[in-house]
């Protein structure tokens, strides 16, 4: 094994800095078996002890997901702003997917998709205002997180509740899930002292979620302030420069992280992985909504990041230029933990030189499609006006999606793969869709859960 970072080469943000120590001096240590202290989460303690074996799966593993960080605002990507100079680090770095599909624009279909391999469109579990928000996956459905539990694996999470509810089936296979909104900081902190207790060798899957970059762009002082565009800003302008002070607040804490895991040690023998599960809008490509919410599948919502940090040198400096898709990430994940289980919801594992061949994604809301294949993108929708949208991008040239694309042939002939990709979904759908998804109660309306998703703008 060798190092990928050294602790000397981490530059480190004062202010992060001073946060994350107060943190560390308060939190208790809570290693591999500790219960869990109070109710804002879901355990799995009152378990029969599990044997795992570490010539077999040699590697931990901890998944950080940035929620709502598209890529195009990260220096790595082409961003002007210095909003990442860490994660750039690592992008370069490391191993760094070029292009990740994510195929929804809201947070519980793109995680159920990670969480499971399965399109949104054929496991549906999702929901908006008019649905019932107790949707949840089946509980014979196997997941990537019960997959390591059943090796042996200790499993915790922390995440910002909402949309990540444990009620949706993300708390199986682990034996403690918070869901409960926590500063990002304390999340790190709890995970290190986590870390710290699994002394005996045995492997461990830490999933941190976060919310620091959603609506409504909580960036602290003096994050608030970096970014701030001169003269009259409008609301979306406002809203943007908050949302890039949001992703370099992370970064920095980030880098704190990264550094406190070099420190350890635990880098030797632990996978890193850096995800978005969908982008943002500020009223771009012609769509008036500051948010995730409208039709838009360009690819300010649909490029996502995926970074992964690996003990390895055979995965060190590496950047994979095919497409790639989150509904990839779990069968990708399995493999380099040295399982040979894939999950069947249709992802491959986009490292296996057997797949290395052109690749096509379907992203989908109940409005409009989008089609990456190739070096091009469709989108097609319709418009608030109720005019029909359907623009053609060579990505790979126009990584902003400036200037669609005048060439008929090729807009028609990507119109009937589309067609055909999203027929061979509803056809999935129709087969399996009643046997992925369950529906529970619906949540108190002053509950937890809804005063999570109205902090978050979705319930007024």
């Amino acid at each position: 094994m060798i190092r990928t970072f050294r602790a000397g080469r981490i530059r480190v943000n004062s202010t992060g800095l001073i946060l994350l120590l107060i943190v560390l001096s308060v939190l208790p240590a809570g290693g591999c078996g500790s219960e869990v202290s109070d109710g804002s989460a879901t355990s799995r303690s009152a378990m029969e002890p599990r044997e795992f074996d570490r010539d077999r799966n040699p590697y931990s593993l901890i998944w950080i997901s940035l929620d709502t960080l598209r890529a195009d605002h990260l220096g790595h990507f082409g961003y002007e702003r210095e909003t990442s100079p860490f994660i750039d680090e690592l992008a370069q770095r490391t191993l760094s997917f070029e292009w990740t599909v994510t195929p929804q624009n809201t947070t519980l279909p793109s995680h159920m998709t990670m969480f499971t391999g399965y399109h949104p469109a054929v496991h549906q579990i999702m929901y908006s205002n008019s649905q019932n928000p107790g949707v949840r996956l089946a509980s014979s459905v196997r997941t990537l997180p019960e997959i390591l539990y059943d090796a042996g694996f200790a499993t915790r999470a922390w995440t910002d509740g909402g949309k990540m509810a444990s009620i949706h089936g993300f708390n199986r296979g682990f034996e403690e899930y918070v869901d409960d909104p926590d500063y990002l900081p304390t999340k790190f902190s709890k995970a290190l002292g986590f870390i710290d207790g699994c002394d005996d060798g045995q492997p461990f899957f830490c999933f941190i979620h976060t919310y620091q970059v959603h609506r409504p762009y909580p960036a602290p002082m003096p994050y608030d302030e970096l970014f701030v565009t001169p003269g009259a800003r409008t609301k979306a302008q406002e809203c943007l420069d908050l949302y890039d002070g949001c992703i370099r607040f992370v970064d920095d804490q980030l880098r704190l992280f990264v550094g406190e895991l070099e420190t350890r040690g635990t880098l030797d023998d632990t996978i890193v992985v850096i995800t978005g599960d969908h982008g943002e809008n500020f009223q771009e490509y012609g769509f008036d909504d500051i948010g995730h919410r409208s039709p838009n599948l360009h690819q300010n919502i649909t490029h996502v990041p995926w970074i992964l940090v690996h003990p390895e040198e055979a995965y060190q400096n590496r950047s994979i230029t095919a497409l790639a898709g989150l509904i990839d990430f779990p069968n990708t994940l399995l493999a380099l933990l040295g399982f040979d289980e894939v999950l069947p919801g249709g992802g491959v594992n986009v490292l296996d030189p057997a797949n290395d061949k052109p690749r096509e994604y379907l992203s989908w809301t109940m409005r409009s499609l989008s089609l990456y294949s190739g070096d091009y993108h469709l989108f097609e929708s319709e418009d608030p006006d109720g005019r029909e949208r359907i623009v053609l991008y060579r990505f790979t040239d126009d990584r902003r999606e400036l200037t669609p694309l005048d060439d008929r042939a090729r807009v028609d002939a990507m119109r009937a793969r589309l067609a055909e990709k999203r027929r061979a979904l509803r056809e999935q759908s129709r087969a399996i869709t009643s046997s992925l998804r369950e529906f529970g109660p619906e949540p108190k309306p002053g509950g937890k859960l809804m005063k999570q998703l109205k902090a978050l703008g979705y319930v007024k």
